[in-house]
C-alpha cells in the first residue's frame, strides 16, 4: 500500500500528490463509524467492479459527512511502480 496527500490549502495541480509515510487523523466515534462504513462500501464496490474499479471519495459516499473531516480517496493499486497517484 502507498499513501498520497494534498496540501490543506486546496491547491491540487496535476501531479501535486506527494507520497507520505504516515497518517494521523484526530477521531471521535461518529467519524470511526462513518470510516468503517466507507471502507466496507469501497470493498464491496471493488469486488463488484473488479478491474473497472478506479476510486471512491469518502465525502461523496458518507451520509453524515462533516466539513471538518478529511476527504479520504481510495484508489485501485496500480500494477506498475511509477508511483503516480490517479
Amino acid at each position: 500500500m502507498r499513501m498520497f496527500g494534498h496540501p490543506k490549502d486546496g491547491t491540487q495541480a496535476s501531479g501535486s500528490s506527494i507520497e507520505i509515510e504516515s497518517v494521523v487523523i484526530q477521531v471521535d466515534e461518529p467519524f470511526l463509524v462513518a470510516l468503517r462504513d466507507f471502507a466496507q462500501y469501497a470493498l464491496d464496490d471493488m469486488r463488484r467492479l473488479g478491474p473497472k474499479y478506479d476510486h471512491v471519495h469518502f465525502q461523496d459516499k458518507c451520509k453524515v459527512w462533516k466539513e471538518s473531516w478529511p476527504d479520504i480517496i481510495l484508489i485501485r493499486k496500480q500494477d506498475d511502480s511509477s508511483g503516480e497517484c490517479a
